[in-house]
């Protein structure tokens, strides 16, 4: 095969790709915007165990659901500074919609692996989905022991 054949043959494989490519993504991309709840350091369950909770996540100003918040909750929950395997929370984020008065939770377990063996890896991970309806929200992390304040309050679409 001549270099001239293969580079035609190579161009129109790469714009058949690209066309495949274009014609098998999403009409309309979800957009999406970030949120933090701020770390509490908070007591946990087990010999000498304490740690840190703290959330991740998306609002979704165009999302399939109106109003909805969608977090990752992680916790690191250690001894003495170590992770570990035995030390468990559960975490609680409560929310109050502050333009429509709706309140609600969610909570999720954090702790003993939580499927992870490699504990030590990688924080403790749980997912919750909360619809708080549109408008500015004030979050709160609870774990039900003590701990400190983390209070966080932004927009959802």
């Amino acid at each position: 095969m001549s270099l001239a054949r293969f580079g035609k043959l190579s161009a129109v494989a790469a714009v058949m790709t690209a066309a495949l490519a274009g014609a098998s993504a999403p009409a309309v991309a979800s957009n999406y915007i970030p949120v933090d709840l701020p770390m509490t350091s908070t007591g946990a369950h087990g010999l000498g165990c304490a740690g840190e909770v703290w959330g991740v996540g998306n609002v979704y100003p165009d999302g399939d659901v109106p109003g909805t918040v969608d977090l990752q909750l992680k916790g690191w929950l250690k001894v003495l500074g170590v992770p570990a395997p035995w030390c468990s929370v559960t975490a609680t984020v409560h929310w109050r919609n502050l333009d429509t008065g709706a309140a609600g939770e969610g909570s999720v377990f954090l702790g003993r692996g939580n499927g992870m063996p490699f504990f030590w890896v990688a924080p403790q991970l749980g997912n919750v989905r909360l619809v708080t309806g549109a408008g500015r929200v004030t979050f709160t992390i609870d774990t039900g022991l003590p701990h400190t304040e983390s209070v966080t309050t932004f927009a959802v679409y």
